[in-house]
């Protein structure tokens, strides 16, 4: 990093709003992009994310409760699912290098970061009768994860020493606000099944703003912040055969108000000072329809894809005057499974998504898995990757004599390993 002066430096609004959850936004949890509002791309089972996200017109068992829980209705028995995820999430922010003659030279590392966040979704589903079935979940609905760290040190080529850190400065989020969802099917007829599902949505999120001056002891500060929040919301959705190899599928999200207490606790090397408000986010409504194929073919195979529409212009903040300025989304997803002779299946999947934070950016995701009979469940492995690149504003104001331009290209990517269990009785 250029710099020849240090002095006291400011925290950016940016950052500020990023640490209080924007108390003056899926796709990867660990993400710049979705660090203000949450991250909606969250782990489900390995079933599902190996196959895109998709199930607007599947069958998800408990999970189902959360895309479209019209599919509950085709329960029989009962069905178990639960399991974890671990993501990892690098980013790397870059600035222009100019020689002395004002000439473009190449993107240098400014900073680079590696994380691992875990996840984890559990469900059950329960037929009642021929027509009727229930489901529980307990998911992630919206994941806050982010971190990040830098080091400021001195360019000097004549210091003694040489390289010393002058200032370390790091912004963290961590926790989610969590989906505890009960729902209902009835398939009214043979062709068409409707549902509807309620969420109770609770979590804690926790920043912290942190920065070491090494040269000036009053220059280093903190801030740390936690909301806790819950609130609750409806989905409701239907299934229609269209055709014997055709299926339909919708679901509607209803607007959520999640509020709380947000407490702040600011220190520096003068003492200490503490704050406490509400802090209330209406989250808004959520699309999600789709369809599945299941074409004439010996083992089975599967075919399914959806388009979920979040109306994120729409979202409001207690704390903050007008428009928050986000843009409303598509999250393309596609999902196909092939089931082997000896009970094996194989899962490919992908999604393009858009950001509520920038409507110039999106990312495309790759995905696999495959599934292992074991005594009457099914064990089912998946990974998932994809990469982004966007343009972002400094989280820390650079001292004075710094060569740098006002953003930094930040190079993001995503690698997710998952592992779930289904049993069924």
């Amino acid at each position: 990093m250029m710099q020849n002066k240090h002095n006291d430096s400011r925290i950016r609004g940016a950052a500020l709003a990023v640490v209080l959850v924007l108390a003056a936004t899926s796709v990867f949890a660990g993400s710049v992009l979705d660090a203000d509002y949450g991250s909606t791309g969250n782990w489900l089972s390995a079933e599902i994310n190996a196959m895109g996200g998709t199930g607007a017109a599947v069958d998800r068992g408990g999970f189902s409760t959360v895309l479209n829980p019209a599919h509950l209705g085709a329960a029989t028995g009962w069905r178990v699912d639960g399991g974890l995820g671990l993501t990892q999430q690098h980013e790397d922010r870059f600035q222009p290098l100019w020689d002395s003659f004002g000439s473009f030279v190449v993107d240098t590392a400014i900073a680079s970061n590696r994380h691992h966040y875990f996840d984890t979704g559990f469900a059950a589903a329960k037929g009642f009768g021929t027509r009727f079935g229930g489901g529980v979940s307990l998911t992630t609905r919206y994941d806050f994860s982010y971190d990040f760290s830098e080091q400021i040190r001195d360019p000097d080529s004549f210091s003694d020493p040489r390289d010393q850190i002058l200032e370390e400065r790091s912004l963290g989020l961590d926790g989610a606000i969590r989906d505890l969802g009960l729902g209902a099917g009835w398939s009214v007829s043979d062709k068409l099944s409707l549902g509807i599902a309620a969420h109770y949505l609770f979590g804690t999120v926790t920043g912290e703003v942190l920065r070491r001056d090494y040269q000036n002891d009053a220059g280093s500060s903190s801030r740390i912040s936690e909301w806790s929040a819950d609130g609750l919301s409806v989905t409701a959705g239907f299934s229609l055969a269209a055709t014997e190899r055709v299926t339909l599928g919708a679901s509607l999200e209803s607007p959520v108000d999640v509020g709380g207490k947000l407490e702040v606790t600011t220190g520096t090397a003068a003492g200490t000072a503490a704050t406490s408000q509400h802090l209330g986010i209406r989250y808004p409504r959520r699309v999600r329809a789709g369809l599945a194929l299941n074409p004439r073919s010996d083992p089975r195979t599967v075919f399914t894809t959806e388009v979920v529409w979040s109306e994120w212009s729409q979202l409001e903040n207690s704390t903050v005057d007008g428009d928050v300025m986000l843009e409303n989304t598509l999250d393309y997803r596609v999902g196909v499974e092939h089931l082997f002779y000896n009970g094996v299946p194989v899962r490919f999947g992908f999604r393009h998504a858009d950001y509520y934070a920038d409507e110039e950016v999106s990312t495309s995701v790759f995905s696999a898995g495959v599934a292992f009979p074991y005594v009457d469940g099914m064990i089912n492995i998946s990974a998932d990757m994809g990469k982004v690149s966007s343009q972002q504003a400094h989280f820390f104001a650079y001292p004075e004599g710094f060569d740098t331009e006002p953003t930094s290209r930040v190079d993001e990517t995503h690698f997710r390993l998952g592992a779930s269990f289904t049993y069924a009785f």
